[in-house]
């Protein structure tokens, strides 16, 4: 392979690398434990990141965002079943889950999501195709833009809904 037909690719991956290498010192403990799914969710979102497939960041960080914030709400007994991603985020806003000034930017990484989920007619307005005629920006900007809000707020979340081990 010839150097110069690999270097984009490779300076692209060492710049996301670099970006959640500085995200991940300043939210992530030095052990933790956890539901395996969880956590297997987490490594594989820092995989898809760094290898460029900014769609998977986003449905993989949605999934642990979701996971974490479901997990705290039957923690403090607030479900006890499983219920649609948005009424827990409606109990959990309503209960001071998290800061209530997070839940703006979680609900909007779900509807950028859910088009990738479960599919929406072509001029849905969180559609990637109306968001590219909307934006008049480039697809692998906006789902990049995307991807690093959704892994901010997984590693947040995540942060904020650890605990101690007793």
């Amino acid at each position: 392979m010839q150097p110069e037909r690999c270097s984009a690719p490779l300076v692209e991956k060492a710049a996301q690398l670099m970006w959640l290498y500085a995200l991940l010192v300043r939210a992530n403990p030095s052990a933790y434990m956890g539901r395996p799914e969880t956590l297997h969710l987490l490594e594989e979102t820092r995989q898809v990141f760094v290898n460029g497939h900014f769609v998977a960041t986003l449905m993989l960080a949605v999934s642990v965002i979701e996971h974490c914030i479901v997990e705290e709400c039957e923690l403090r007994g607030l479900i006890k079943e499983s219920r649609p991603l948005s009424q827990v985020l409606e109990i959990a806003e309503h209960n001071l889950v998290l800061p209530n000034e997070w839940f703006k930017d979680i609900c909007l990484l779900v509807r950028r999501r859910n088009p990738f989920a479960h599919l929406k007619p072509p001029k849905h307005p969180h559609g990637l195709g109306q968001r590219i005629r909307l934006e008049k920006r480039h697809p692998k900007e906006i789902i990049q833009q995307d991807a690093e809000l959704a892994i901010r707020y997984m590693y947040k979340v995540f942060s904020a809904t650890l605990r101690e081990a007793v």
